[in-house]
């Protein structure tokens, strides 16, 4: 591979996004990774709105939000196997009414947010090297 102006180490929701708005701007860009391949689990269960706003300036916003579910309302229980009940519940539905164009939290697992970042950086000729780590500049 030709050598590239910009080597991001790490694919995880940080250097994907970095590696799409660099693409985004015609700036070529090496993206590497020690994993073997995209997370199998999710570290983050929500998409805050400006990550959205950020995709919004590239076209992706409606697909994120197609892909995910919009939470308006988070509830925290107690109890165990004998029964629970609701000791606090709270409203997301209009924390960011005015202020954003998405006045929401949106529920997208980290995982498969990661999987679409990858896809769209693939459509746009970057690939993710998988296995590859860092040793030295």
């Amino acid at each position: 591979m030709p050598p590239a102006p910009v080597l991001i180490v790490g694919a995880g929701p940080s250097g994907l996004n970095l590696a799409l708005a660099l693409i985004r701007r015609s700036v070529q860009c090496r993206l590497i990774s020690e994993a073997d391949g995209p997370g199998e689990e999710s570290r983050a269960m929500v998409v805050q709105a400006r990550t959205l706003e950020f995709y919004g300036q590239y076209g992706l916003a409606a697909e994120v939000v197609e892909r995910g579910v919009v939470a308006e309302t988070a509830h925290v229980r107690e109890g165990g196997s004998g029964g629970s009940r609701e000791v606090l519940s709270i409203s997301f539905k209009d924390m960011g009414a005015g202020l954003s164009p998405y006045p929401f939290a949106l529920a997208y697992p980290q995982d498969d947010h990661e999987r679409f970042l990858i896809e769209k950086l693939k459509d746009a000729g970057c690939e993710v090297e998988w296995g590859r780590e860092a040793n030295g500049l």
